[in-house]
């Protein structure tokens, strides 16, 4: 039995704007700014600050996970990391916190001149559909990258009759869970069902919109998702944990990154405004998307994150849920079961949390909110 968490933004609407990198020189220069950027260096056993011990040692004893990761990065440095029943320093699926990672992937495409904002999934994907067909639905034909980065493609959102996640379930059943390629279940979702929604409307968060944009990121780089965006963000940044899990590999841009703690915030510092590495036209789509939907909203979905403005320019958060089984080709059982929250704020402040419950626990998830909010006012606190 497998089933995929659904996330909703409340009452939030989401914002966009098209935006275009240069062209020319601008080009060059982008590709120089891809450069590995250096990494301060961490210490070989971060500092376990008494009050987030204190913090998490009561939340677990309160919480019984099975496992569980804490990871908080201040000032440019890991000061705590500990764990239960696993290794704070190891890594751990992260479920929809993937979605970050693959937007940063396709924005690299957008920084470099290879792909825009404003790309419709006709041109994106043209190669795709001179193999596999057209869509069912032409209206797919119009729907934007900005469209997919934001949740406002007209795509199925994760409810329980969403058909890309029963086609999904279908596919663990039959032992192909680690198959990388997003182009089977693609297809197979394409031929077969109509968008619920116009190109542009209404937000409905969607695993199938990052779905595609895995298939959109191979076909513009003529790279495997995995190795490009090892190639184009994990390397430059020094993320050298980062990689598919080797079981749900299928889960791909919108659950089945694997990574550690300590590196997933630092790849979330590049949403600090001062970081080089998105370059400017996208640092300045991420603001205009606050207004593209009628008006200026407090918190916005931009690059696969939850963006706010509350505190400065940006705090970024996103959470992940896993709770799939299966077997693999080879017969042996396999799960990915994780409840995960990352935050970054302008102050510096970086929290990550994996838990992974017990057995017939459903509520972890706002028990994983409730470790975060006291970690985040320990950390204002020693501001």
């Amino acid at each position: 039995m497998s089933t995929f968490c659904s996330q909703t933004l409340g009452s939030c609407a989401i914002a966009i704007a098209a935006a275009l990198w240069l062209s020319g020189d601008a080009n060059a220069q982008a590709a120089k700014r891809a450069t590995t950027i250096a990494r301060p260096a961490q210490s070989a056993a971060p500092g376990q600050e008494p009050a987030y011990a204190a913090a998490f040692d009561t939340w677990r004893a309160a919480n019984d996970p099975q496992t569980a990761i804490l990871v908080v990065r201040r000032g440019g440095k890991t000061v705590f990391a500990q764990a239960h029943n696993t290794d704070a320093n190891g890594p751990s699926l992260i479920g929809s916190m993937s979605k970050a990672i693959t937007a940063v992937c396709a924005a690299t495409l957008i920084r470099d001149g290879k792909l825009s904002f404003t790309t419709p999934m006709r041109e994106a994907l043209a190669d795709f559909f001179r193999s596999q067909g057209r869509p069912l639905d032409p209206r797919f034909e119009d729907v934007t990258i900005e469209q997919l980065l934001t949740h406002r493609s007209g795509l199925h959102d994760n409810s329980a009759d969403d058909p890309f996640m029963a086609i999904r379930r279908e596919r663990i059943a039959q032992h192909v869970a680690d198959v990388a390629s997003p182009q089977p279940l693609l297809a197979s979702y394409l031929s077969k069902n109509m968008l619920v929604g116009a190109p542009g409307g209404a937000y409905a968060y969607s695993n199938s919109g990052y779905h595609v944009l895995t298939a959109v990121i191979e076909e513009r780089s003529g790279r495997p998702f995995e190795d490009y965006c090892r190639d184009k963000v994990f390397s430059p940044l020094g993320l050298a944990s980062a990689q598919l899990n080797p079981d749900w590999r299928m889960l791909g841009g919108y659950g089945g990154w694997y990574i550690t703690g300590a590196d997933y915030l630092w790849f979330y510092e590049i949403f600090d405004p001062a970081h080089p590495f998105l370059g400017k036209a996208v640092k300045e789509w991420i603001d205009a998307v606050r207004g593209r939907w009628g008006k200026i909203e407090t918190e916005w979905y931009s690059l696969g994150v939850r963006t706010s403005a509350r505190e400065g320019r940006w705090s970024v958060n996103h959470t992940g849920t896993l709770g799939s089984a299966g077997r693999d080709g080879q017969g042996r059982p396999i799960a990915a079961v994780i409840n995960s929250f990352a935050s970054h704020t302008p102050s510096g402040t970086g929290i990550f949390i994996a838990v992974r419950p017990r057995p017939g626990v459903t509520d972890m998830r706002s028990k994983v909110f409730d470790l975060h909010r006291e970690i985040a006012q320990i950390a204002a606190a020693q501001r």
